[in-house]
């Protein structure tokens, strides 16, 4: 069979994409780059929040419509485990695969389809400890470590359908982090709904240290490890401590915050120990002095006052992290925070999101100045040119996340997948320029 894979959302299920890749190229399927080609086409959906529910449905509905004689469709992942009749009711849509059950799409896809029933309790034990081959083609690639929650923020859906945390094996992982070496990939990025959590329902003591110290003893000193998603109260001293010394854990985190007025922080069900998260961030910043540091916040949460968005905006003032994105809340039908009072008008959050990215731009511009006159790796990813004509080629820092965060453009040509030294000659709000050292 001829098969298309279409990601939607996350990192998260890029890496179930991947592995579903590496499953029907294991059972003998091609896989081809254009859905018009395909005998099967398979979409991984998303349901984070509406407007990535609307583009999930807006897509099945255009390839739905466009599908040729013998041409099937699957639905699979997050959208097609919490919105399984919404999905089953899109017209051209054959069959549904939950997030919980892609490792099954080998069975799916081979003549005669044989439909999935969605199981109230999927188990994630196959997932867990299976050794799924991925295929992964560019010099970074993520690697899922858990999945699910055990946080049951106001504001996400996400816990709902996709359960408790439930860690992959520290063998699991090991063979995947070797296994990516060997396909050449240069960065890997370890996601989970919690970094952090790693290894509780394990019973690990500090999971995620132990983890990342296990990976270091098999990962090449020339493969980068980049951290995303670790939730603050979970960032212990050993943590710090790992990754300040391994050399090669990438010097940078992403801490989801969401707010940081206590009074925002308890109405989303989140821990509000803001004093906490600032001595985190003077540890981290003690122990590695360069390191970068992103986070991402809601604006007009249920019941915030101009009070408490001040508050946010002085602490954003006061720790200055590199790196921040912003999300305007959205009112998701089925969670706690859909049900608060005193809901914030789309005006008033519109005008909040402006102005804190507004401080944020200066902020993100003082820290890329830093860097200049200074040396830097550069991991390059693609090829491109001036207007004169001159080569550039264009890859990502230490400081900057696939997709997220901003490129490093350096002058001349350097190959794809090479990490190379630059000198930094010019810095804009989130990207650098300059030429190899």
């Amino acid at each position: 069979m001829k098969y298309h894979i279409v990601t939607l959302g996350c990192p998260k299920n890029a890496v179930d994409s991947e592995g579903m890749d590496g499953i029907l190229a294991d059972a003998g399927h091609t896989r081809v780059a254009r859905t018009i080609d395909a005998d099967v086409i398979i979409v991984n959906t998303c349901s984070f929040i509406a407007a990535a529910r609307d583009e999930t449905v807006d897509v099945l509905c255009d390839l739905g419509a466009g599908k040729r004689d013998g041409q099937r469709l699957i639905a699979a992942g997050c959208m097609a485990q919490s919105h399984a009749d919404l999905i089953s009711s899109v017209a051209g849509v054959d069959e549904i695969l939950s997030t919980q059950q892609w490792m099954r799409i080998g069975d799916m896809v081979a003549p005669p389809p044989q439909p999935l029933a969605l199981s109230p309790q999927p188990s994630y034990a196959d997932w867990r400890t299976a050794q799924i081959r991925r295929i992964h083609s560019t010099p970074s690639a993520y690697l899922k470590i858990s999945d699910g929650c055990n946080l049951r923020c106001a504001f996400c859906t996400i816990p709902r359908f996709k359960g408790d945390m439930a860690s992959k094996s520290v063998d699991s992982i090991l063979a995947e982090v070797q296994e990516l070496v060997s396909q050449g990939v240069r960065e890997i990025i370890l996601v989970a709904q919690h970094l952090t959590d790693y290894g509780s329902d394990l019973k690990l003591t500090d999971g995620l240290a132990t983890l990342l110290d296990e990976i270091c003893q098999v990962l090449p000193a020339n493969v980068w490890l980049r951290l995303m998603y670790a939730y603050p109260h979970g960032i212990s001293e050993r943590l710090i401590a790992v990754m300040a010394t391994r050399p090669q854990i990438v010097k940078y985190l992403d801490m989801p915050l969401q707010h940081a007025h206590p009074d925002t922080l308890r109405r989303m069900h989140r821990p509000p120990d803001t004093d906490r998260t600032r001595g985190v961030i003077r540890d981290l910043r003690a122990a590695m002095p360069d390191i970068a540091l992103r986070s991402t916040f809601i604006v007009g949460f249920p019941g915030e006052t101009s009070a408490e968005f001040k508050e946010l905006l002085a602490f954003l003032d006061e720790v200055r992290l590199d790196r921040v994105g912003a999300f305007r809340y959205s009112q998701e039908s089925g969670t706690h925070a859909a049900t608060l009072p005193e809901q914030v008008r789309p005006q008033v959050i519109e005008k909040r999101w402006h102005e804190l990215m507004h401080l944020q731009q200066g902020i993100s511009r003082e820290r890329s100045h830093r860097w200049l006159g200074r040396s830097i790796d550069v991991l390059i990813e693609g090829h491109g040119s001036a207007d004169d004509g001159r080569p550039i080629a264009v890859g990502r820092s230490f400081r900057d996340a696939p997709e997220v965060d901003g490129q490093v453009f350096v002058w001349g040509e350097s190959p794809i997948g090479d990490i190379v030294t630059v000198r930094v000659t010019q810095a804009t709000n989130y990207d650098l320029w300059g030429e190899t050292v």
